[in-house]
């Protein structure tokens, strides 16, 4: 258990601390009558790294202390905590295991943080894609046969990387990756972003820390009781240099993190280190009430829930049911009009949308009215919408990847000039093209256009998907100057 010295909050609270007169950062002062807002929003909580409050680059005190609580919950070697999410620690995982023009392998469907990584140490990145699977239409697992092939063709390779679960809850056997890639001496980093829920229940389980990974990175606010970009970064083997790793992460990591993030943090790891059982035991009963109220849709299917709870779809190891994939295939209605009419008609807001589905994340923060009014909601929508009559719309997520001409960073540092999307075939790539929400490139610096990008890139346009460009002009791509 904790003591009032040992607990970053009940440590600021102390009269030494909140009586001291503040001649440091930040600017606020914690002068609760200059800017009312800041203190409706915890401004006496917000301070800097004075001696008595413990420093994160090197930490010693209170901040070790969480350390090593989060070092207990998920049965790790050492864990580092991030304020600059999940993004901090990947481009740290990636710093710590590759130099500068590296190879390393890493799965096409990758977040943003990922593909900057590679830009900054100007890495020559060997893309793995998962299957795509045409009935869920969501990308499928990483193969681990397909990891095997792309380590027996570049043995030079540092590093595996791979998002698991994905955005839209699909997990692979890492177990199987990691035992292919250790025979080869090459460690894996795991982007886990979407799972640090995954390991503290057998009811979910399949979480890289118990696979052995070598690295793995969550974020803890994105499905656990935590601020927005709070995060924690996993060494889980001895194939990790943790002090070089610790370095990186000073180096990505600000210098002046927020306390009211950190004392989120170790609320989080208190609250799930004392009543973990309890917590995770309501939250699958309020999935199990979800399964049997979705079960009587005639219309809305609900992949891994209701009555497709224990079917098997073909190249997905295993599924994350947090996740509520709610698909719009054949029906008379699309993802984007399902998201806005539970948006506009019923005040709920999902996680994201594509062409053919809609994405809801349950947690065990949900209420059960809330529960119960999407259920509502999905069974009035449903009496609405009938089959065979949708609008027909291209899969968007599936393609052929494009040729890369040169490293990003060689891209990034030409010429180049903005033209519209039709016009764009045979030109080089001269920024990232994401679909945003989950932050994965159809498009990276360096890549030859092809005529099936642009065909793909105008098709989502049209169907309302938010592209995400450097230029942020809907409907043109930043090419190289001929």
């Amino acid at each position: 258990m904790k003591t009032p010295e040992k607990s970053i909050l009940n440590r600021i609270k102390q009269p030494d601390i909140q009586k001291s007169i503040p001649f440091h950062m930040p600017g606020h002062k914690r002068n609760v009558n200059f800017n009312k807002h800041l203190n409706k929003i915890g401004i006496r909580y917000d301070f800097t790294e004075i001696p008595q409050l413990d420093n994160l680059q090197t930490p010693e005190g209170i901040i070790k202390n969480v350390m090593d609580k989060a070092q207990l919950l998920w049965n790790t070697k050492k864990s580092f905590l991030s304020v600059n999410g999940s993004t901090c620690g990947i481009n740290a995982a990636v710093a710590t295991l590759a130099d500068l023009k590296d190879k390393i392998i890493v799965a096409r469907n990758s977040h943003k943080s990922v593909y900057n990584a590679i830009e900054l140490l100007d890495l020559e990145p060997v893309f793995i894609t998962p299957a795509f699977n045409n009935k869920l239409n969501i990308s499928g697992s990483i193969n681990p046969e397909t990891v095997y092939n792309a380590i027996f063709c570049n043995p030079d390779a540092k590093t595996v990387l791979l998002t698991s679960p994905t955005y839209d809850g699909v997990i692979s056997d890492i177990k199987a990756i990691c035992d292919i890639s250790h025979k080869m001496n090459i460690p894996v980093i795991v982007d886990e972003a979407h799972g640090a829920h995954l390991h503290l229940s057998n009811y979910f389980g399949n979480s890289a820390v118990s696979k052995n990974a070598d690295i793995v990175i969550q974020s803890l606010h994105k499905t656990l009781p935590c601020l927005t970009q709070t995060a924690i970064a996993h060494i889980c083997t001895d194939r990790i240099d943790v002090n070089k790793f610790q370095r990186y992460l000073s180096v990505f990591q600000t210098s002046s993190p927020g306390y009211p993030l950190l004392s989120s943090i170790e609320s989080c790891i208190d609250l799930l280190l004392n009543n973990k059982d309890k917590l995770y035991s309501d939250w699958i009963k309020n999935i199990d009430y979800i399964d049997n109220r979705i079960s009587e849709l005639n219309n809305i299917k609900a992949f891994y829930h209701g009555l497709s709870k224990n079917e098997v779809y073909g190249n997905i190891y295993a599924y994350d049911r947090s996740k509520l994939l709610l698909s719009t295939d054949n029906l008379s209605l699309n993802g984007k009009q399902l998201f806005d009419m539970l948006m506009k008609d019923y005040g709920i807001i999902c996680e994201m949308y594509t062409n053919s589905y809609v994405l809801a994340m349950l947690s065990m923060c949900d209420k059960k009215s809330s529960i119960r009014k999407l259920c509502n909601a999905l069974e009035e929508i449903d009496l609405t919408c009938s089959e065979n009559d949708a609008p027909a719309l291209k899969n968007t997520q599936t393609y052929d990847i494009p040729k890369r001409c040169m490293s990003i960073r060689e891209a990034r540092s030409k010429r180049s000039t903005s033209i519209p999307i039709p016009e764009a075939q045979g030109h080089i790539c001269a920024e990232y093209i994401w679909a945003y929400p989950p932050g994965i490139p159809y498009l990276i610096p360096g890549e030859k256009i092809t005529r099936e990008i642009t065909d793909i890139l105008k098709e989502a346009i049209d169907n309302g998907i938010d592209l995400k460009t450097d230029n942020n002009k809907q409907g043109y791509i930043t090419v190289l100057c001929n």
